[in-house]
């Protein structure tokens, strides 16, 4: 169980020490000092070298506890302090050996090029210096040569040991990055499917509603007009009135419940296409406008997405057309090529005010535009150069290149 109990402990050390470095640069300096007190030589105020090794000692251990913070003038301070050292000839210990293995280590985890590399060389070159010149009793220059091999051996060892920790934290710091980097960009994908959905249940609700109701509002106007005269045709023109109210309400409760519903269990709902354009005209026949159908081609052959689009199409230029050119003649064409959709309506009459996605800001040319776009065609609207009135004509890809 032991093994369990620790885990988590020296997690949560980790962790402190992670958050406040300064924590474990302190313990740091605490071991140097108590290193320098029970090694030799001892730190002690009883003679001037001893007094001037306790400072000495004393100074690199305050100047550790700022390592990370202050890399350059922590360093600097050890540097000038083992300098003093050597200076006065004092026999250099373990705890002098400590903190040039700790310095050592900082070079390569604090300091960038070329600091990084100029303080090290200091290090090897003091060291080097220190070993050779110091009173070291009873020792001749072979024994030097062999202390200081081994002594430069485990300064390489620390150094090497601080660019593994830097290159470890460089990977992680990375990492990082791209996780965050990941994170924002699939909020940015999630808000960008999230405005595609809103704009196409927007273009749904406009082409289902918008057309339905002028539709309705075109058959009550026509319904006038025959209501004594014709009262056979007002019934009917009444009827699809009806049938129009509930196929418009069918159509809004079908897309509300794609809405509400879970996608893995949503039913695949039937969607009109270019053979359903014939239904499409006859729902409008009690117009005031006379509206003509012409196909060219084989329009069973056209894909499913491909139909829907050019009948939106077809059906967002026809609700147009009754509203802002009531009573005018409607010529919409079909043709199906071998590569290319195109739908033509036509009516001899420009609009007396703006039509939605123009000049008065609506959504009716900008809805078809999307469309189109969203299947590599496009779509022109505007005055017809051939007869002065209005021609929306779209050309759809039956299939992307």
């Amino acid at each position: 169980m032991e093994p369990f109990a620790l885990a988590p402990a020296a997690e949560r050390l980790q962790t402190v020490f992670r958050t406040r470095p300064w924590l474990l640069d302190t313990a740091v300096a605490v071991l140097v000092v108590v290193v320098g007190a029970i090694s030799r030589p001892t730190l002690s105020f009883i003679t001037w070298s001893q007094t001037v090794y306790t400072l000495i000692v004393v100074g690199c251990a305050a100047a550790l506890v700022f390592r990370r913070l202050f890399p350059r003038p922590g360093l600097t301070v050890i540097a000038i302090l083992l300098l003093g050292h050597l200076v006065a000839a004092i026999e250099p210990g373990l705890c002098v050996a400590l903190i040039c293995l700790i310095a050592a280590y900082t070079t390569q985890t604090q300091l960038t090029p070329p600091w990084r590399w100029v303080f090290l060389a200091a290090i090897y070159g003091g060291t080097v210096a220190a070993i050779m010149t110091s009173p070291i009793p009873a020792v001749d220059v072979r024994g030097r040569l062999i202390v200081t091999g081994v002594v430069l051996t485990l300064l390489t060892l620390a150094a090497l040991t601080g660019v593994i920790r830097r290159q470890r934290r460089t990977r992680y710091t990375l990492a990082v990055e791209r996780a965050n980097m990941l994170e924002a960009q699939q909020d940015a994908d999630r808000r960008l499917a999230a405005v595609e959905e809103r704009t196409r249940i927007a273009r749904e609700m406009h082409d289902i509603l918008g057309h339905s109701l002028n539709a309705i509002a075109a058959q009550a106007e026509g319904v006038r007009y025959v209501l004594r005269s014709d009262a056979d045709r007002a019934d009917q023109a009444l009827a699809d009135i009806g049938w129009l109210s509930r196929r418009a309400v069918d159509d809004v409760r079908d897309l509300i419940d794609v809405l509400t519903t879970d996608a893995a269990q949503t039913s695949v709902l039937p969607t009109p296409s270019l053979g359903d354009m014939p239904e499409l005209i006859a729902s409008l026949r009690y117009t005031k406008a006379a509206i003509r159908l012409q196909f060219d081609g084989d329009v069973d052959a056209v894909p499913g997405h491909v139909g829907l689009a050019a009948y939106r199409i077809v059906q967002e230029s026809l609700t147009n057309a009754l509203k802002h050119a009531d009573g005018v003649p409607i010529t919409v064409r079909v043709t199906v090529q071998d590569r290319h959709v195109e739908v033509a309506v036509l009516n001899p009459r420009a609009p007396a005010v703006p039509l939605p996605g123009t000049a008065a800001g609506g959504r009716g040319i900008i809805g078809m535009r999307e469309r189109a776009r969203a299947l590599g065609g496009a779509v022109e609207a505007g005055p017809d150069p051939a007869t002065g009135g209005w021609r929306v004509r779209a050309t759809l890809p039956r299939s992307r290149a």
